[in-house]
């Protein structure tokens, strides 16, 4: 682990690229610190992907510049309104700084130690499928100064110029990349840490000072901050599972998206006249820059956003309805009226959700049974045994599941009694019990109704159990506070619950060590010397890639290869553009013909017409396919034809990995 202090400086530089532009923005508007830092997150994330769809049309690059010429945008609009409209205010913390940093440092540290403890360098990275995508994104980005969630898929669906992913996770790296100098490999590590940090931590103890009542603001705040690295499902899941990094950083925006709109919702109910409009205002702004920003992460995390919400406006729309109602008179009309509205909105929205599931997704197009059965969807347990694991805090981290965090489990359910008796919390109960209840099924069983409901989170129980933590860091307060006021032993300053929460942390760090959190997470990051198998690649490929390719390829050439055996990294290592960055994809005609019929060189002119079109000279081949292949049959065979049949002259080879020239089709023309 000594190795990781030397990356202390590029968290500092990731930390700068989330927060900085955030924190510009809000400069007109008086906060406190945390406050602050936790709006900063979703505006920073916003103005990130905001910057890297505008740069395009501009024909400017993306850099980490970008993002805060956006932020300076934001912060003339906010210093405008806040003059038109005085009543914009956000509370004070009531957490003293002396207090909240050591906290907030130590809990990072933390989280950083259990995730990592067994990744022996920083220079090693996710072997997992969805992180062979995730680098060459970041790859292209460097490479093309084009960091637009609009066309960043068309890397692997190279038939169009329109094909949405979202952006902000690997414009994030790239932004880090620049300001530090960094290695990717190293940028991805420290924004890891810099998100959990400046985003999931201070939003989750913002959520919690929102929601939990009568208790000092700066002591919710000092508890909730260690919980926060507590929960197994939340950040740590997500690291040794898919690696799902999008959707990661989507998760880390949910407590400081919840808790605008809770805020505003409350603000908007309890204020009048001009101060209303205020509170409006600054309400859909934040609540729409968080969505925009949970977009840019993942929008699939929209859902889940919508999950935690749903009971809050049922909650409070019931409210509203019951006192109009007694009012009577125009109040009651209005009460109608409202609720017709609704109706009618509401079966607009299923209408359009349906027409998008049937029409663009094809939701009748096969049998459902048929659907979702991947590996990431198929049941493994019980529906009690999920049931279970949320109970005991004992979550999947990989191939098995973690020891039971019993404190903290204990808190957590101490915290659910509190909120069940108090009101105007019960609706977060609901909201935990409805996400604990997906999970259980999605991990749980198989039939039609589990995947239609958890259809939208691809049926994958890591995406669904990431979401409670969301919730559980708020009922683990108050159970935390709860309990230090039975035992009598919390005092002015809330000592007593700080280091109640502390002990509960560590508990549950060790729990998360010894049940195999930690180990699933360095088996993911494992990087063979040599001679990959189950890896993407080996450190010798690497080598290879970073020594030989810049040297013997020219500039503006593609190198072709099975992208199963890492040659899809080509770009991030030896700076040359794979025709296939990624395992899967919807190729155009060319890559299509060579992917399967690259061995038809001799007697099919196409292929040279192909090669020429795509620029291609040269072959990168290492025979072995990571996560032993792809299920579904080999892809790319023609790349392994062709070089087995020995058609292609070797020009470069470590005994690993071999560089190949294509001389059947001649020299490639300048220009």
């Amino acid at each position: 682990m000594t190795a990781w202090f030397a990356v202390v400086p590029v968290v500092v530089g990731a930390l700068a690229v989330v927060l900085i532009p955030g924190i510009a923005a809000t400069l007109p508007v008086r906060m406190g610190l945390l406050s602050r830092v936790a709006l900063a997150g979703p505006i920073g994330v916003m103005a990130i992907g905001v910057a890297g769809i505008v740069s395009q049309p501009l024909h400017l690059p993306f850099s980490a510049v970008s993002p805060i010429i956006v932020a300076l945008v934001v912060a003339i609009v906010l210093f405008v309104t806040t003059r038109l409209l005085p009543g914009i205010r956000v509370r004070p913390d009531g957490v003293r700084v002396v207090w909240l940093l050591p906290v907030w440092i130590l809990t990072a540290l933390a989280v950083a130690v259990i995730a990592l403890w067994q990744v022996p360098s920083p220079d090693l990275f996710s072997q997992a499928y969805d992180n062979n995508f995730h680098l060459a994104a970041i790859a292209h980005i460097l490479s093309t100064g084009d960091a637009s969630s609009l066309t960043l898929r068309s890397i692997i669906e190279t038939g169009k110029t329109f094909a949405f992913y979202p952006s902000g996770w690997h414009s994030i790296v790239a932004a880090t990349v620049q300001v530090t100098g960094a290695t990717v490999p190293v940028a991805v590590n420290a924004a890891w840490i810099a998100v959990v940090a400046g985003i999931w931590l201070p939003g989750a103890a913002w959520l919690a000072q929102a929601l939990v009542p009568r208790h000092p603001r700066g002591i919710v705040a000092l508890v909730a901050f260690p919980l926060g690295a507590a929960f197994g499902a939340m950040p740590y899941a997500l690291l040794s599972w898919g690696t799902l990094y999008p959707t990661f950083l989507g998760t880390a925006l949910l407590p400081a998206g919840v808790a605008v709109v809770v805020l505003a919702v409350r603000a908007v109910v309890a204020e009048r006249g001009p101060r209303r409009v205020a509170a409006l205002l600054w309400g859909g702004g934040m609540s729409l820059t968080a969505t925009a920003a949970i977009g840019f992460g993942q929008p699939r995390v929209l859902v889940s956003w919508a999950v935690l919400l749903l009971p809050f406006v049922l909650a409070t729309a019931g409210s509203l309805v019951r006192a109009g109602w007694r009012r009577g008179g125009r109040s009651r009309r209005a009460v109608t009226w409202s609720l017709i509205g609704v109706v009618i909105a509401l079966v607009v929205v299923a209408a359009v959700g349906f027409w998008y599931l049937v029409a663009r997704l094809g939701l009748f197009a096969r049998p459902l049974d048929d659907r979702l059965g991947g590996p990431q969807a198929k049941a493994t347990q019980s529906v009690l045994d999920g049931l279970g694991q949320v109970l005991l805090q004992a979550w999947p981290t990989g191939p098995t599941v973690n020891f039971p965090a019993v404190l903290l489990a204990a808190v957590v359910v101490g915290g659910v009694l509190v909120a069940l008796r108090t009101r105007g919390l019960r609706w977060i109960v609901v909201s935990y019990a409805v996400l604990a209840l997906l999970f259980a099924a999605s991990a749980g069983s198989d039939d039609v109704v589990t995947k239609l409901a958890t259809a939208l989170w691809y049926k994958d129980r890591y995406r669904i159990d990431s979401v409670l933590p969301v919730i559980g860091v708020t009922l683990a307060t108050l159970g935390v506070l709860a309990a230090t006021a039975w035992l009598r032993r919390a005092d002015a300053r809330g000592g007593g619950a700080l280091a109640l929460a502390g002990v509960v942390t560590a508990t549950s760090g060790v729990a998360l060590v010894a049940g195999g959190a930690s180990a699933s997470i360095g088996r993911v990051f494992a990087m063979p010397a040599s001679h990959a198998t189950e890896a993407i690649v080996s450190a010798a490929q690497i080598e290879f890639m970073t020594s030989r390719l810049p040297m013997i390829v020219p500039v503006g050439q593609r190198v072709i290869g099975d992208p199963w055996d890492g040659s899809g990294l080509s770009l991030l290592f030896g700076d040359r553009e794979p025709v296939f960055p990624h395992v899967n994809g919807q190729w155009d005609p060319q890559r299509s013909l060579l992917a399967l019929h690259l061995q038809d060189i001799r007697t099919d002119p196409a292929v040279c017409q192909a090669l020429d079109a795509l620029r291609v000279r040269y072959v990168l081949y290492n025979p072995h396919a990571f996560g032993g292949g792809d299920p579904s049959g080999n892809h790319f065979s023609g790349v392994h034809a062709a070089v087995e049949a020995g058609l292609f002259t070797p020009v470069a080879t470590d005994g690993d990995t071999s560089l190949l020239e294509i001389t059947q089709c001649g020299p490639l023309t300048t220009g």
